[in-house]
């Protein structure tokens, strides 16, 4: 069974695998997780953001001013030995099946599951708002204080990655729509 067209990209080496559970539609298997329509659309969400050039690829640029932007203080070499890291094919960018193998890989040693991000949002939230809502205020001021450790994120690095996110109408990000969409598993 073929991949549905325009869904997502063939791959090298640890390709996605395609899945059919009897039904008429086949499902990428991505590290051993089957994704959604909506887990691709999120991911390409994310992709896109980071590709400011929308080249279809996020190059060593792209990937060095994100970590300035989340106050990662990152020399060239180490943005580069990142890209390496992530890029399979060897062509110096990051391309969206190299961007999805690694955020949709699941889970990794030394980093917070879903249960931990989600009670992290629900601790920084404000109580009088629906669950699975953060105010942008709120979040910029939480990335503020317990990012000041690594570093420092200044508030108008906070403020700019939270404006990223998309808020409604009243300043409020539903972060649980975004958790679910980049951590569908877990």
């Amino acid at each position: 069974l073929a991949p549905p067209v325009g869904t997502f990209p063939r791959a090298a080496g640890s390709a996605p695998q395609w899945h059919d559970r009897g039904t008429r539609r086949a499902m990428p298997v991505v590290s051993g997780i089957e994704l959604s329509d909506a887990d691709l659309a999120a991911f390409r969400e994310v992709f896109d953001l980071v590709d400011k050039d929308k080249s279809g690829a996020i190059e060593m640029e792209e990937v060095e001013e994100l970590t300035k932007l989340l106050g990662l203080d990152l020399t060239r070499d180490e943005v580069e030995l990142l890209v390496r890291e992530i890029d399979k094919d060897g062509n110096g960018e990051v391309d969206f099946e190299e961007f999805l193998l690694v955020m949709a890989g699941g889970e990794r040693k030394g980093r917070c599951g879903k249960k931990d991000m989600l009670r992290s949002f629900r601790t920084f939230a404000d109580k009088s708002l629906p669950h699975g809502l953060i105010s942008t205020r709120a979040l910029t001021d939480a990335l503020v204080k317990y990012c000041a450790e690594d570093g420092g994120l200044t508030s108008a690095r906070a403020k700019t990655l939270v404006d990223q996110l998309k808020a409604d109408e009243n300043g409020n990000i539903d972060y649980l729509d975004k958790v679910n969409a980049l951590m569908p598993i877990g």
